[in-house]
């Protein structure tokens, strides 16, 4: 992650960018800590986007679960999250 380079990029691109290398574990405790990475690194070097690297490591790990959420096959239609449920 300190090799990558996400200086003055959005942030939903810096993820697609990051998340293009790789697939994600199943996991969930993998993902948090493969998304703090992310977080840490964006922050630092887009330091006026967020306040600091929690703010951008909530956003990116709720991407990720909507993501999941919305494109999964094995989520039946009646367990997808709602707005109200998010």
């Amino acid at each position: 992650v300190d090799q990558l380079n996400f200086e003055g990029m959005v942030f939903d691109d810096a993820i697609r960018f990051y998340l293009s290398g790789f697939r994600l574990p199943g996991e969930a405790q993998k993902i948090d800590r493969i998304m703090e990475k992310f977080a840490e690194r964006y922050t630092l070097q887009n330091p006026i986007v967020f306040p600091n690297a929690d703010v951008a490591f909530i956003l990116a790990f709720s991407i990720i679960m909507l993501n999941t959420d919305l494109h999964n096959p094995a989520i039946k239609e009646e367990r997808r999250m709602t707005k109200e449920g998010f």
